[in-house]
């Protein structure tokens, strides 16, 4: 008998405080400025977030697309060569393998560097390029077994061995940008968190300051035995709607902001030096952006709850409504 009477008291209870909440809410209009301070945290909260899978995007580029030039050398013969790039493509960690002709890469030249074929047509120079292969690795993790492969003495006399420096050097630099996107998103990590905590010290505040608002209210409250949970419920239902008002405003200001952005940095354009990152992140944030914001939805309330818990836990306990720092 008890069981099913104080889920019934419960229930009465929170559908009562439930709806208080919403009519104080709509009755005040002094939570105006607590939205705006909500929005701003939460908009922030949106920004590290798309950051963050914008760093995740940049690290998986770099590890994905790292495409290595192997020079050959001229006196190697066609039979080697068909050899190697056998040996290539047989690879697992070799994702994609392309021939480029010294002539091709005289024009990929003319492309890149304009002012360097000028230089060598005006002077009647010859093509200084050999014949190369592109090697596109599956992930930049496989950069040492690869270097192994190249380093084996039977590819002496088919690779340029200015190559094997060179590919040095590039391995060098991806993995300085790499080490440089591993600290931005930790920095970017650290940065989400304390502003998760700032949230929660925000609705401790917000919530001090509206049971102040009600003091009196609160006060007959208590004095006439009503429980914890009879109290806070209003005070909980209000931040949570602050919450989601927040949210939802926020992810509107972000999905105009990505739609936007390709006109707000032309870089992110289709012919930009910036599409690549943009086109490694979309997927991410299709993918991982629904399930973040899900998370996100989850701890409104639980943020709510224990915002307002420790907020005004004192003033709920005491025997009077007392509100000292």
């Amino acid at each position: 008998m008890m069981g099913p009477m104080f889920q019934a008291s419960t229930s009465l209870v929170l559908s009562r405080g439930i709806a208080r909440g919403i009519r104080t809410l709509k009755r005040e209009h002094r939570w105006k400025s607590a939205l705006g301070a909500l929005f701003g945290i939460f908009l922030l909260l949106q920004i590290l977030v798309v950051v963050l899978l914008g760093l995740e995007g940049l690290q998986s580029m770099l590890k994905s697309k790292t495409d290595l030039r192997i020079e050959l050398e001229p006196t190697a013969t066609t039979e080697d060569v068909q050899l190697f790039v056998s040996e290539l493509q047989s690879l697992s960690y070799v994702a994609d393998t392309k021939y480029i002709t010294r002539e091709q890469a005289y024009e990929q030249a003319r492309l890149a560097n304009p002012e360097l074929v000028t230089f060598l047509e005006e002077f009647n120079f010859n093509n200084p390029f050999n014949d190369t292969i592109s090697v596109t690795l599956a992930s930049l993790d496989d950069y040492r077994s690869f270097a192994s492969f190249t380093e084996e003495t039977r590819w002496q006399n088919i690779i340029n061995p200015a190559f094997l420096s060179s590919m040095t050097d590039q391995e060098k630099r991806v993995e300085e940008l790499l080490r440089l996107t591993q600290a931005g998103r930790s920095l970017t990590a650290i940065i989400l968190g304390i502003t998760a905590l700032s949230l929660i010290f925000i609705t401790m505040e917000l919530a001090r300051s509206r049971a102040l608002n009600r003091s009196d209210e609160v006060l007959v409250e208590r004095l006439t035995g009503a429980t914890p949970l009879a109290i806070l419920t209003p005070f909980v239902t209000e931040t949570i709607l602050l919450f989601a008002i927040a949210f939802l405003l926020s992810i509107a200001c972000i999905g105009g902001l990505l739609f936007s952005l390709p006109m707000l940095i032309p870089a992110l354009q289709m012919d930009g030096v910036m599409n690549e990152l943009l086109l490694s992140t979309t997927p991410l944030l299709f993918s991982l952006l629904p399930l973040l914001l899900g998370i996100e939805l989850i701890a409104i309330p639980i943020i709510a709850i224990l915002g307002v818990w420790l907020g005004i836990r004192p003033q709920v306990r005491s025997p009077r409504i007392t509100f000292a720092v």
